[in-house]
C-alpha cells in the first residue's frame, strides 16, 4: 500500500522554463501541461520556476529587461514577443495567448539580482515581452513584487503596458519615482474603438489610468 504523505512532505517542485520546453517538445505539445490550470478566461496558465529575472540586452537605450510572465492573454497579432513562445516548442499563434508561463519566484530571484555588490542599477525596460499587467497579474501580483524589489534597491525603471492595473500599484511607482527615473507607458496604438480588434483594455480605458500613475 502507498504510504499516507505526511504532513511535512515537501510539495513537488515547480518545472523550470526549459523543463516545460522539454515536456511539450517530447509530447507534442500544449497538451502535456497536465498542471496547468485553465481560468474563466480560457486559457492555462503553467506556474514554472526561473533561475534568473534580470535579461541583459544590447543595442537598445536600456540595459536590461523584466518579463514576469512568458505569453500575454491580450493576444496583441503584431506583438514581436510571439515568436520567443516558438524557441519553447510553443506556437506563437494562439498558444502565445492562451498558454501562460508564471514564473512564480520570479520577485524573489530579483530580490537577490540586485542585492548583489555588482549591481550597478542600469535602466531596466519592464514589459518589453509581455504586460506586467495582464489579468492574470491580479491573481499572482509578482509584477508589484517586483516594483517593491526595485524600489528597495532604487533602480531606474521605464514599465510598459497596455493594462489600467497600474494605477493599483501607483503607491510603489510614486515611492519608486522619488527614489530614482521611474516612468510608465501606456501603449494606445489606436484611438478609434470601431478598429480595435485586440482582447486587450480598449484606448478609453487605457486613458483612464494615466492620470493616477501621472499624479
Amino acid at each position: 500500500m502507498p504510504e499516507t504523505p505526511s504532513l511535512f512532505d515537501a510539495a513537488p517542485a515547480l518545472p523550470t522554463t526549459r523543463t516545460v520546453a522539454r515536456w511539450v517538445r517530447e509530447d507534442g505539445g500544449s497538451a502535456a501541461l497536465a498542471d496547468a490550470v485553465r481560468r474563466a478566461d480560457d486559457a492555462q496558465y503553467q506556474e514554472v520556476t526561473c533561475r534568473s529575472a534580470l535579461n541583459r540586452v544590447r543595442g537598445m537605450p536600456f540595459r536590461w529587461t523584466l518579463n514576469p510572465y512568458r505569453g500575454c492573454t491580450h493576444g496583441c497579432h503584431y506583438c514581436f514577443a510571439r515568436r520567443f513562445h516558438s524557441q519553447f516548442d510553443l506556437g506563437s499563434g494562439d498558444d502565445f495567448s492562451s498558454v501562460i508561463l508564471v514564473k512564480v519566484n520570479f520577485a524573489e530571484v530579483l530580490r537577490r539580482e540586485l542585492e548583489r555588490p555588482s549591481w550597478k542599477k542600469g535602466l531596466i525596460a519592464f514589459g518589453t515581452a509581455t504586460d506586467p499587467y495582464q489579468p492574470i497579474e491580479g491573481h499572482y501580483k509578482i509584477t508589484r513584487r517586483s516594483l517593491e524589489a526595485l524600489a528597495a534597491h532604487p533602480t531606474p525603471v521605464g514599465l510598459v503596458t497596455k493594462g489600467p492595473m497600474a494605477v493599483r500599484d501607483c503607491d510603489i511607482l510614486a515611492d519608486l519615482s522619488r527614489r530614482t527615473q521611474c516612468t510608465v507607458y501606456f501603449s494606445v496604438p489606436t484611438v478609434d474603438e470601431d478598429d480595435w480588434a485586440s482582447s486587450s483594455p480598449g484606448p478609453r480605458t487605457r486613458f483612464s489610468g494615466c492620470g493616477p500613475c501621472a499624479r
